[in-house]
């Protein structure tokens, strides 16, 4: 279960998902650069994780994907490499 910042991070990091498509996929409100932060802010702890991110992350990590979400092309080439 996704309760801390760092839950959030760790879960983000093995979809291989940068903070932006992250917000992307969440839905949430804002531009690119304001979703990114607001990413950002829960992971780091100085935003609330609210239980709608929480179940959806969760659906994220068994597989489910958005309608139309898709990857950045910058980051989509980059997972796996290490």
């Amino acid at each position: 279960m996704i309760k801390t910042g760092p839950h959030l991070r760790q879960a983000r990091e093995a979809l291989g998902w940068s903070p932006s498509e992250f917000a992307r996929a969440l839905r949430l409100a804002g531009d690119e650069k304001q979703g990114a932060k607001r990413v950002l802010e829960m992971e780091a702890g100085r935003r609330d994780i609210s239980g709608p991110v929480t179940v959806a992350v969760e659906s994220f990590l068994r597989g489910f994907l958005p309608n139309g979400f898709q990857r950045d092309e910058e980051t989509a080439g980059q997972v796996g490499k290490g």
